[in-house]
């Protein structure tokens, strides 16, 4: 098919050119500005200690006689190190069961003793976990046998009164 001089184009014919793109400052303000909500995001949520996601922990559970004072979001410890955190606390018949997250790299043995302690005089509890000799590891989602309540400074006195009389 050719086309002749007297023939005229046709509109539908002619290529249809787009705009060239380029990128405003409007643009660059906006991506800045999803950089920096995303960035304030990720610092909120490490500042206020919070675990979106609980990777890398593993759950055990004991129960208590007594954990006066004791929080869900209390640090667990063995010798003095940070190993968790007590993720619940329910009340099971008349104990209280306190569910901890504990670390994957730390297994746990069956003869452990959990017990709660403060941390200084009037501080914070926590959960301290002192190592038994056992080569019987506890399950994930299992249960550690020992444990010892809280020693309250009340009971301490109280004890030390009635030995005096």
């Amino acid at each position: 098919m050719e086309v002749t001089a007297d023939k005229k184009a046709k509109p539908e014919d002619r290529a249809f050119e787009l705009p060239k793109r380029t990128f405003t400052t409007e643009f660059y303000v906006g991506v800045f500005s999803l950089i920096g909500m995303v960035c304030f995001g990720y610092l909120s949520i490490n500042i206020a200690g919070m675990k979106i996601f609980k990777r890398g922990f593993y759950e055990v559970y004991t129960e208590f006689d007594n954990i006066s004072g004791l929080k869900p979001g209390a640090q667990v410890e063995i010798a003095g190190v940070p190993v968790g955190e007590v993720s619940s606390i329910n009340l099971d018949k008349t104990n209280a069961k306190v569910t901890m997250s504990i670390r994957d790299d730390v297994r746990l043995r069956q003869d452990d003793i959990v017990s709660v302690r403060t941390k200084g005089i009037i501080g914070d509890r926590y959960v301290k976990i002192t190592p038994g000799g056992s080569e019987d590891l506890v399950p994930k989602g299992g249960r550690i046998e020992d444990s010892e309540p809280v020693m309250e400074f009340e009971d301490i006195i109280g004890k030390f009164i009635h030995k005096m009389e």
